[in-house]
């Protein structure tokens, strides 16, 4: 059997690593975005306030929910939160009760009109990072929500050349997308694989290739595309 070559465009956990392998998919790992949490006693005092209170907070990154998790107060606020499925919702879950969740969906857009049917708060607590999407916000502000936006992580663009072959690429979000067509094309066979809505329609901005979305945003259901591409 031929193997089929992944490219990644972040790290992956190498236990799913070596499921692929097993599967017949040589992973390709390359990190196109470095993700730093933002640390100073200012932000750290926002979010400590943050969790004396009762407040409707949204999540759109895994990486945003990692980056408040050190502050000391979180396992005590009393929050609403609404948060996109997958790796996110599941990195919720480490740092909250399953109570805690009033609502998740598939992408920010989804989400935000869940929240609009559903919360009675008014005011959300949107953390997010530097180089956040308007989906989320720019719908809840269009529906008279007041948004507080706290950044709590940055977001770099890594770019490089890629000379390996490959068969598919995996995209992980819009900012690795745009890092990773600013230095490379797609040959016309590669197919790309997207965690979400969001992360396509990145995607279709550069290239006219096939783009095949995850149904849920999580490493494993890319995985799962691929091992369904690999059979073809």
């Amino acid at each position: 059997m031929k193997t089929f070559r992944l490219l990644v465009t972040k790290k992956i956990s190498p236990s799913l690593a070596l499921q692929a392998g097993l599967r017949g998919i040589e992973i390709l790992e390359k990190e196109f975005i470095r993700v730093d949490p933002i640390v100073n006693d200012q932000l750290n005092k926002k979010i400590s306030s943050l969790a004396t209170a009762k407040h409707t907070v949204a999540f759109t990154s895994k990486n945003a929910v990692s980056a408040i998790a050190v502050n000391n107060n979180i396992p005590y606020a009393d929050w609403k939160i609404y948060s996109i499925e997958g790796a996110t919702k599941n990195e919720v879950r480490k740092y909250f009760s399953e109570d805690s969740i009033a609502g998740t969906a598939k992408n920010a857009l989804t989400l935000a009109e869940v929240i609009e049917d559903k919360s009675e708060d008014r005011k959300i607590i949107f953390f997010c990072g530097s180089k956040r999407m308007e989906d989320l916000p720019g719908f809840l502000l269009s529906k008279n929500f007041d948004v507080e936006e706290v950044v709590v992580y940055k977001t770099e663009l890594v770019p490089q050349k890629i000379i390996d072959d490959f068969e598919a690429v995996a995209f992980f979000s819009p900012s690795a997308v745009e890092s990773f067509f600013s230095a490379n094309a797609l040959r016309k066979n590669v197919i790309c694989l997207s965690v979400g809505k969001t992360t396509t329609e990145a995607i279709k901005k550069y290239t006219g290739n096939e783009v095949i979305t995850a149904q849920k945003s999580s490493e494993e259901n890319i995985l799962e595309l691929a091992i369904i591409q690999s059979k073809h």
